[in-house]
């Protein structure tokens, strides 16, 4: 008789890992044979007690748990958890906790997706636009050439072949033939003075709207990494601060309670990673010292994140932790590795004026990470 594991059982699916099997297959007799001296050492293992409870996570959502290890899900976080007992109210409290957030941020996710969606809109037409401005200074050449050489071209001439003098190349000038010379050269200049003028508008206000899909993009990040309601509170708190949300009559500012992830490094050093943009401020600028190591991912929204030195050298180890930390807490989260930049604390700049969140920063090392935290200690926010 064949047998055919479902899909849908993580038992029957794992007995097919460990045996070497595909799942969505029919078996034989000599497979049925050697999937049932897996299963029997499966049993044997539970009838002496022999579990290794672990919970499997994708990103930080719990979407499994078993009683013994489950290899099939090797290339997601599996943490282990000493009892049976301890397993289910780990597993149905953080998956509670995760529908609560998430039912409880859908306005906020709604109302950034929406801004978002409308800026980068904005933003792809104003890069056509101001693609369109780059032959200005084809039209200054036009009138400056003609000014030149406008003396050779005939009544009613619809041309004028002249020397570039710029590139020693001979070009063709188009004319209006109802207009003279000189006419056609202020005309030339008027094209490109209005497109000049176009030019350095858009370059402000493009980069005004990138600053803006930036900072929004950082939000929708903080919003995935937010755990309780008091992670909300504090990112619906930045958006009145940006003027995404009105404040009612009178409202005053929230009490903020929400605190920066604390981890504590294989050597001992702790470290923090900042839930939202405001956190991030916080670490970066009042909390951290000049002589900590200060973290994030590179070229992406993410956590900044603070590695308390306390005036002493980080191990290489450390090192690597605070910047899987930072890369597991940025846009980079799904990624299996990402690029992450670190430097003195000391270096980091806000300049006058910028959004929450942003810093520049200058001669920094990098390292390429992988985005496990799976081994990282962590303590009380």
């Amino acid at each position: 008789m064949l047998h055919r594991c479902e899909k849908g059982l993580c038992i029957n699916r794992e007995l097919c890992k460990n045996g070497g099997e595909c799942y969505d297959k029919e078996f034989g007799e000599n497979e049925q044979l050697h999937l049932y001296g897996v299963f029997s050492r499966l049993m044997e293992d539970t009838e002496n007690g022999s579990f290794s409870p672990c919970i499997v996570y994708d990103k930080d959502d719990p979407v499994e748990y078993a009683a013994f290890h489950l290899e099939q899900y090797a290339d997601m976080r599996i943490v282990p958890v000493e009892r049976i007992s301890a397993l289910l109210e780990q597993y149905y409290a953080e998956k509670n906790t995760i529908t609560r957030i998430r039912q409880k941020s859908a306005d906020l996710r709604h109302l950034v997706q929406t801004a978002l969606d409308r800026s980068r809109k904005k933003y792809d037409l104003q890069l056509k636009q101001l693609k369109d401005t780059e032959k200005r200074d084809k039209y200054r050449i036009y009138g400056e050439l003609l000014n030149t050489y406008g003396y050779s071209a005939a009544p009613g001439a619809k041309s004028l072949e002249a020397l570039n003098y710029y590139t020693n190349e001979m070009i063709t000038i188009p004319l209006d033939e109802t207009l003279t010379a000189t006419e056609n050269a202020k005309k030339y200049f008027d094209r490109y003075g209005k497109l000049k003028r176009t030019y350095e508008a858009l370059t402000t206000l493009t980069q005004e709207t990138k600053d803006t899909i930036d900072h929004l993009e950082s939000i929708l990040t903080a919003l995935n990494i937010a755990l309780a309601e008091e992670d909300l509170v504090q990112i619906r708190e930045e958006l009145a601060e940006s003027g995404y949300i009105r404040r009612k009559g009178g409202q005053k500012k929230v009490k903020i309670t929400s605190r920066p992830f604390h981890y504590l490094s294989s050597d001992g050093f702790h470290i923090y990673v900042g839930k939202n943009n405001l956190q991030n401020d916080a670490l970066t600028f009042k909390f951290a010292s000049g002589g900590d190591w200060w973290f994030h991912a590179k070229g992406i929204p993410g956590s900044h994140v603070v590695v308390k030195t306390e005036g002493k050298p980080l191990p290489d180890r450390t090192f690597e932790e605070a910047a899987a930390l930072a890369a597991y807490y940025s846009g980079a989260r799904g990624s299996e590795k990402a690029e992450v930049d670190y430097i003195e604390k000391k270096h980091v700049k806000k300049p006058a004026g910028a959004r929450p969140g942003f810093v520049v920063y200058y001669t920094n090392y990098s390292m390429s990470i992988g985005t496990d935290i799976s081994g990282i200690q962590l303590l009380e926010s």
